[in-house]
């Protein structure tokens, strides 16, 4: 007998079923290795605006926190239409070919041992998906690209991109995005190319692999923003989009992109098998 539910596409919705059909938006969680006061022990998750973001976009937002057995990766899949890769800790240079070259290099091997297989069967999916900061360094490194492991020592400072100094919310510098492309668009830039961020990271994409286009540059040359434009909506950019969503409209529009994407992809795909 056949099972309930099993291989259905999920019917065309009416327009206002579909508005208020909100779409399940996974977010990496990391772990933070310092105890929580309270308790006494590790803490995983993610930072407030990370999960303020996608709701205000009309997602619901679930943690993922990274899974020891990899053959559950298509289980969870299976149960979200879109992911936000966050930003944190760095990616092991190991996962590129190459060794740290200095003590700034802070890599978390078990988040990357999740992330990465994760981001590449997302994209085997075609599940939409969003990578902030270091996700968009997961993105680059997960397709077969490689680092910048450390600004300031390998490329000088003509621009500080790590102004941990300052508050989340403040501008650091421009960015110039490129016509064109998808990021372009979903920021609805028109003929302008200019695009104000702020800027928390050191490292940052170095080589762009195959099936991925750079689609914004800092005016240093530094790579800001990357995207895959044989997929339904996969876009990484290095700053913090998080953390300007509510007072800034342009940056708002990354979460809506991802929110309306994840929404088609839940309608067109068959219902998944409960295990």
């Amino acid at each position: 007998m056949r099972q309930r539910g099993v291989g259905r596409i999920n019917p065309t919705p009416s327009p206002q079923t579909e508005r208020r059909f909100a779409p399940v938006i996974g977010v990496t969680a990391s772990l933070n290795p310092e105890p929580n006061a309270q308790v006494g022990v590790p803490v995983i998750g993610v930072r407030g605006p990370d999960i303020d973001a996608v709701r205000r976009a009309g997602g619901i937002a679930i943690l993922m926190p990274p899974v020891v057995d990899l053959s559950d990766i298509d289980r969870l899949l299976d149960r979200v239409d879109g992911l936000v890769f966050t930003g944190g800790p760095d990616i092991d240079p190991r996962e590129y070919g190459e060794v740290a070259i200095n003590e700034t290099v802070e890599p978390a091997p078990e988040v990357d041992a999740f992330e990465l297989p994760l981001m590449r069967r997302a994209i085997e999916r075609d599940v939409p998906i969003l990578a902030l900061c270091r996700g968009c360094q997961v993105l680059g490194v997960a397709m077969g690209g490689a680092l910048w492991q450390d600004l300031p020592s390998q490329r000088g400072i003509d621009i500080l991109h790590r102004q941990y100094q300052s508050k989340s919310q403040t501008i650091a510098h421009g960015v110039a995005v490129v016509p064109g492309t998808k990021l372009h668009d979903v920021l609805e830039l028109g003929p302008e190319t200019d695009l104000r961020v702020n800027s928390l990271h050191h490292q940052a994409v170095r080589v762009v692999p195959a099936g991925l286009v750079a689609s914004a540059h800092a005016p240093d040359g530094c790579i800001e923003a990357l995207e895959m434009p044989e997929r339904r909506f996969v876009v990484g950019v290095q700053w913090h989009p998080e953390f300007l969503d509510a007072e800034h409209e342009v940056h708002h529009r990354l979460f809506k992109a991802l929110v309306e994407a994840s929404r088609n992809h839940a309608m067109a795909r068959p219902l998944p098998r409960r295990t």
